[in-house]
């Protein structure tokens, strides 16, 4: 029994059915396994990520803690004060040490910590007092002092302890003395590499994964794999320790499995497109070897395709389908050509529509108007007259996407032939360019002043409808009612002429004649030269009239009806002069200035859409400008007057009535505002200011003369004893007499 082809083409189809099917059996099984792999990747990453931030979280513990020890602890800057050669400072050394060991017992890292002092290469250790030689830090130390900028932890270097042969890895960081950035010493902190490796194992699954750590020249630090497995495992993740500069690798252990999932993936991958191109060749194939005789029927109706009619009765239900096939292809071309001849006539009405408006070929014109027929066979008019719509928000326009540009293009277009057709107007309109719209209106009386009153009714009820409905900002110019079509050239050019003084016009329509004045731009510009010398006077003498100057400046635009890129270009040089005259003052006005650049202030000006937007912009950032300017000439005289008072105080420090009253009565600044500024200078309160310049001096009498503590108190400016020892006491942990004993002590054993 012959089948019929519903059932030569089920069966031919349904073998691809089933590859299909395999196929994306197999596929969901590659996908599986290659999520299954990502996602593995991503936690090992996620778990080496942690590693790296414990480390460096633990490291910037210690270092945090250690500094907060040494800004809390006098006793590391009394060590390095001390002027008394290579004799030991007995209190002040004791406490450090004892507050290095404290760092000691908190910190398990720490493997050790010592104090370098620069003048005398003194080493002070947890121990007590060590020679850099004896350590092997002659090289470390050298290195710290040829570098003059702060070093972080240094790579992984080996120290060797005091009374000690053994050589420990250890990673460094020396902090200066007095910090931050003092140059009397260091701090030395060792971390023990071996400690940080224990912390590192308790942090991994040796088991499941692995981990590998370089130092920044790629010596190894730390590998948690054995020895024989380390070639073989296969590296997931590669995270760099910014703050350390180390690298962490890791991955997991059962490489080998993991490398067998990946293969098998990829052998199914493979299987997969084998079969899907075997698939794609068998449906080549059948579907060839079943289209053959309708082919071949397919030939001889394109050949007899005059005879069609009169064959059709007798052909079967598949012919008819395929001769339906043929006229549906007939007809696509059809449609296809009347596409294209359409797309033509709009592309040659443009190029006239352009022609008009240059001037250009106008033998050609009545030629050209009846072929493409712009306004539909109705060409008795007496006059005519160019409309041109220009849209505002250059800006938002360019944001906006291709197809919503040409959206609103055609909206626009068939909403003003329509608002026209209701006033009974014929009217080719046509795009200029990307936002300019030109307007061909036909007339059919000739009177000029009542057309052009007629024409200003029309532009604003068509502004009014497309703002009101569209959301479309426009400015509307109308040129002059000219009679013939070779005339409409100097329509459009006085309509563009309207467009180009958009913003001294300060209105969104406007027609034809304007009155200007004076049309010697080089004149009226030249005379606004004068305006900007004056506000920029006004401005860098810290006056208030520049705000006066710039409205006048304003309302000369509108007046001299000054065009657009002239307003733009002066607008320009008035900024340039004023940076001229206000670069260099300081950083801070510099950023500001630079500002107009960066912020877009010049781009933000060009997409305003009339002088009064223009002018609240440059007026708000000229007031910003200013207040930055005045704020820097008034911090300048602060500065100053703080210096003054730093020296009075230097000079007059033993008078016992010297407060911050006394520096307001003399000053004539309030105290409160008098200790601001000191603060805000110095970074100091004024009382300790003034204690530590009074216990500089006590120092210097106590060592050098027998005078008795009271004579001392007095000539420092303390009312008596009592109140200069327990000021002393708190800022030295000693009494006055326990610092003389001290030196005393010291002499004797020099």
């Amino acid at each position: 029994m012959k089948r019929s082809w519903y059932s030569r083409m089920l069966f031919s189809y349904f073998p691809v059915f089933l590859l299909v099917v395999t196929v994306l059996i197999f596929l969901a099984f590659m996908i599986v396994t290659e999520l299954s792999r990502s996602e593995t990747a991503k936690a090992n990453y996620i778990s080496t990520s942690y590693i790296v931030d414990t480390v460096e979280r633990t490291l910037s513990d210690v270092e945090l803690g250690v500094l907060q020890e040494i800004g809390n602890n006098y006793s590391y800057n009394d060590f390095l004060d001390d002027s008394s050669g290579n004799a030991p400072p007995v209190n002040g050394s004791y406490e450090v040490v004892q507050s290095m060991n404290r760092l000691a017992e908190r910190f398990s890292l720490i493997d050790s910590i010592y104090v370098y002092r620069n003048k005398d290469k003194l080493m002070l250790g947890q121990s007590g007092y060590m020679n850099s030689e004896q350590t092997l830090e002659d090289t470390y130390l050298d290195e710290l002092s040829a570098h003059k900028e702060q070093q972080g932890w240094s790579a992984v270097r080996m120290y060797q302890p005091r009374n000690s042969q053994d050589l420990r890895p250890v990673i460094s960081l020396a902090s200066r003395l007095p910090i931050p950035w003092g140059s009397d010493g260091y701090i030395v902190i060792n971390v023990s590499v071996h400690r940080m490796e224990r912390l590192v194992d308790s942090l991994t699954n040796g088991e499941l994964s692995f981990l590998r750590i370089k130092d920044a020249a790629g010596t190894p630090i730390y590998d948690s794999s054995p020895a024989a497995d380390g070639e073989n495992n296969r590296t997931l993740s590669k995270v760099q320790a910014k703050n350390l500069g180390w690298t962490f690798e890791s991955g997991l252990q059962a490489g080998r499995l993991f490398d067998w999932i990946s293969v098998i993936s990829y052998v199914w991958f493979i299987l997969g497109l084998l079969t899907i191109a075997l698939g794609v060749f068998y449906i080549i194939y059948i579907t060839r070897r079943n289209y053959r005789p309708i082919h071949q029927l397919m030939v001889r109706i394109q050949a007899l395709q005059p005879q069609v009619q009169h064959t059709a009765a007798a052909v079967d239900s598949d012919e008819l389908v395929l001769m339906h096939n043929a006229l549906d292809r007939l007809v696509q071309m059809t449609t296809d050509y009347e596409r294209e001849r359409y797309e033509n006539l709009v592309i040659q009405r443009r190029e006239l529509f352009l022609d008009f408006l240059g001037g250009e070929r106008p033998k050609e014109a009545a030629e050209r108007l009846a072929a493409l027929d712009p306004f539909e066979g109705n060409y008795e008019f007496e006059g005519f007259v160019v409309f041109v719509a220009e849209l505002n928000r250059e800006k938002e326009w360019h944001a906006l996407s291709l197809q919503d540009q040409n959206l609103l293009k055609f909206a626009l277009t068939n909403v003003l032939r329509d608002l026209l057709a209701d006033k009974q107007l014929q009217a080719w309109s046509e795009w200029i360019s990307g936002q300019r719209l030109g307007i061909i209106i036909g007339l059919r009386y000739r009177s000029a002043e009542d057309n052009q009153d007629t024409m200003l009714e029309l532009a604003k009820g068509c502004h009014s409808w497309i703002l009101d409905n569209l959301r479309m900002p426009l400015t509307f110019g109308i040129g002059s009612v000219v009679e013939s079509w070779q005339d409409i050239q100097y329509s459009y050019a006085a309509a563009a002429e309207v467009l180009s003084h958009r913003l001294a016009m300060g209105t969104d329509i406007a027609a034809v004649p304007m009155d200007r004045q004076n049309d010697d731009s080089a004149l009226q510009s030249y005379k606004y030269f004068g305006s900007f010398t004056q506000l920029v006077r006004e401005f860098r003498l810290s006056g208030e009239n520049w705000r006066i100057r710039l409205d006048e400046i304003f309302d000369s635009f509108r007046k001299d009806h000054m065009k657009d890129e002239e307003i733009y270009m002066l607008l320009e040089v008035m900024l340039q002069a004023l940076e001229q005259e206000l670069k260099g003052i300081s950083d801070t006005l510099d950023r500001q200035l630079a500002a107009e650049w960066t912020g877009g202030l010049r781009e933000r000006i060009r997409g305003c859409t009339d002088l009064e937007e223009i002018r609240l912009l440059l007026t708000g950032w000229l007031n910003e400008t200013y207040h930055v300017y005045v704020s820097v000439n008034e911090l300048k005289s602060h500065r100053v007057m703080i210096m003054e008072v730093k020296h009075y105080i230097e000079e007059h420090y033993a008078n016992p009535d010297l407060s911050l009253s006394h520096l307001s009565e003399r000053f004539q600044i309030s105290a409160k505002y008098a200790s601001y500024l000191f603060k805000g200078e110095f970074n100091m309160k004024f009382v300790d200011f003034l204690a530590e310049l009074r216990l500089k001096k006590a120092k210097e009498l106590l060592d050098t003369t027998s005078d008795s503590i009271q004579d001392i108190a007095l000539q420092i400016g303390y009312a008596n004893s009592i109140s200069f020892g327990r000021v002393f006491k708190r800022i030295t942990g000693m009494t006055p007499g326990d610092y003389r004993k001290l030196k005393l002590y010291k002499d004797e054993d020099q």
